[in-house]
């Protein structure tokens, strides 16, 4: 029996679900689909699944063709009471240096309908989520260097078509930052 309540959602699963993941129940599956119908320009790029969904199309995998690993169903979602930016400074100061931190948020800045996404999915889950914006994003980099091309919406992380650069704004920053 698990140690957590599957009739809760919880955001890891919601987002294994939008990436086609295994790793979800039917109330992440739920508040999934109502923040998808609030907010159906909102696509994230890949994450944690190695799954992808077709940005171009608008269309949400169900099914990831890729192997899919955890994304930690368990884990709760940390709160700004947490101070998350602390979270991340005391994990990058125990890994060695050479170490990068890969970061994808759900953005509060990129697309004007991001709020109601915010809202639906606190609601669901009956728990506080916090998009960010760039500028709030960016400080989890604090002391690294960051790869080209920097902290940027996802669908612009290393765009190599035309269409990668064309495509619908997903409402997420990635970046990913070395330790030096």
């Amino acid at each position: 029996m698990p140690d957590f309540d599957t009739s809760v959602p919880h955001i890891a699963r919601i987002y294994d679900y939008w990436l086609g993941g295994k790793d979800n129940f039917a109330a992440d599956r739920e508040a999934a689909e109502r923040a998808m119908a609030a907010t159906p320009t909102i696509v994230p790029g890949c994450g944690p699944t190695g799954a992808s969904s077709d940005a171009r199309s608008g269309t949400w995998p169900r099914r990831a063709s890729a192997s899919s690993s955890t994304s930690g169903p368990a884990s709760r979602p940390r709160t700004n009471a947490d101070d998350p930016y602390q979270l991340v400074a005391d994990l990058m100061d125990s890994v060695p240096p050479g170490s990068f931190l890969t970061v994808t948020h759900p953005a509060r800045d990129q697309v004007d309908i991001a709020t109601k996404a915010e809202e639906s999915l606190t609601k669901s889950m009956g728990q506080k989520v916090t998009f960010r914006t760039r500028e709030q994003v960016s400080r989890f980099f604090s002391g690294l260097a960051l790869a080209d091309p920097g902290l940027v919406a996802i669908q612009d992380w290393r765009a190599d078509s035309a269409l990668d650069l064309s495509s619908a704004p997903t409402a997420m920053w990635g970046g990913v930052g070395r330790k030096s």
